[in-house]
């Protein structure tokens, strides 16, 4: 299996800019009562809109199928008090596209379902632009490996943090890639993306799609803990999640600016 290899300016600098005060809870998946997973997300692309997922935990032993939550009163309020009905569309999906999010603006979650009530807040910040992707040689185990480089200029002054999610001809590469600019304040950023699973790795004429995230500090530190998880992946329960949801559930809810750029490997 290929594993990630990573500098030592950039391990320390990804342990050392985890803090803060968000809840983490540690879960036994094979014997806790189920709980409400929340991912909700307002986004600044009106094809996108604003989508909230609500399912049950599940145990670790079981066949993963997706629990939802139905039936759930779910909305959204911006910080000008307007608030958004996010009706269900299918089972546990909760959408409303009207709802497009603007940088500087704060949303507001509001769950209702089966008598408990759970709220989240983020603020959407600054869309950071990447300025292209680039193919790159990289050293694994003996061989060679293509990997895609995003490069982007992150703005002067702390407080910018990063989640990008990686494509392999349409399907998802399950490894999270989250920063924020405890080391890179004000600098080109050129982090490698790489892939921990040998089945991912490149090939000529694979179309290869990063969507970069720009997030709020709360949703970072998520994103990281998800990073630092057994399995790596954005779409299971991480070990010790580090959620911003209030109440008794976990997961998270973002306003997050969003853009993607492509590149086919030569």
């Amino acid at each position: 299996m290929m594993n990630k290899i990573f500098s030592i300016p950039f391990v320390a600098f990804l342990l050392f800019s985890l803090t803060g005060c968000e809840k983490v809870i540690s879960l036994d998946l094979n014997t806790t009562a189920p709980v409400i997973v929340v991912d909700g997300h307002v986004s600044n692309q009106a094809a996108t809109g604003s989508i909230v997922r609500l399912s049950y935990t599940n145990k670790v032993q079981s066949d993963h199928t997706i629990v939802p939550v139905t039936g759930a009163a779910v909305t959204i309020q911006e910080d000008n008090g307007t608030v958004y009905a996010l009706p269900e569309v299918s089972a546990g999906v909760y959408r409303n596209e009207a709802l497009v999010g603007v940088t500087g603006r704060t949303y507001h979650l509001k769950i209702v379902t089966n008598g408990v009530t759970l709220t989240a807040s983020s603020k959407m910040p600054v869309m950071v632009n990447v300025d292209s992707l680039v193919v790159e040689d990289f050293p694994n185990f003996g061989k060679t490996v293509k990997v895609v480089t995003p490069y982007y200029n992150d703005p002067a002054g702390r407080g910018n943090n990063y989640n990008l999610v990686l494509f392999k001809n349409g399907r998802l590469i399950k490894d999270v890639f989250a920063y924020d600019d405890a080391f890179i304040d004000g600098r080109k950023v050129t982090f490698p993306l790489i892939y921990s699973r040998e089945s991912d790795e490149f090939k000529k004429g694979d179309v290869i799609e990063v969507v970069m995230n720009c997030i709020d500090a709360a949703n970072y530190k998520y994103w990281f803990s998800f990073s630092q998880s057994s399995n790596g992946s954005p779409v299971a329960i991480p070990d010790n999640p580090v959620s911003n949801i209030e109440g008794n559930a976990i997961g998270v809810f973002g306003a997050a600016t969003c853009q993607k750029r492509a590149v086919i490997i030569p």
